[in-house]
């Protein structure tokens, strides 16, 4: 499956970036929050049903031409929000539709972030794990 390679890519990842230094870990979700601002989700989809109300800051995400898109005006949560998005994206429909909480603590990206960042990195999986059972293959 698509989705275990994605997982060892970013496990491989966190955990060589990890070596270097801990903080080091935010600067890469940084990094990669500023790549979500390439294509990100339409204003028109930030509305409450697509926010991560669990997020401190804002973070939004929904299914939109395709394939999933988000925004937030934080960048570390931007950064998980960018991880999320790659690999329900890189997956075909099928294999998106299998993918469950227990995938991503496989990556142990969630054991680096704060419990307030944890609990909106979950609550996003599991609103990207609705809103895939509605799309059709």
């Amino acid at each position: 499956m698509i989705i275990d390679s994605k997982l060892i890519e970013y496990k491989s990842n966190i955990e060589s970036i990890q070596a270097i230094d801990s903080l080091e870990v935010y600067r890469w979700l940084i990094s990669l929050g500023k790549k979500l601002e390439e294509n990100p989700l339409s204003k028109d989809k930030h509305t409450e049903q697509n926010r991560v109300s669990r997020c401190q800051f804002d973070l939004f995400v929904d299914w939109e031409e395709n394939k999933f898109k988000a925004w937030s005006n934080a960048m570390v949560a931007g950064g998980y929000a960018y991880i999320l998005i790659d690999i329900f994206n890189s997956s075909p429909i099928h294999e998106a539709k299998k993918i469950t909480v227990d995938h991503f603590k496989k990556i142990k990206l969630d054991e680096l972030l704060t419990m307030n960042r944890k609990t909106g990195f979950y609550q996003m999986i599991e609103m990207m794990m609705g809103k895939i059972k509605n799309v059709r293959n």
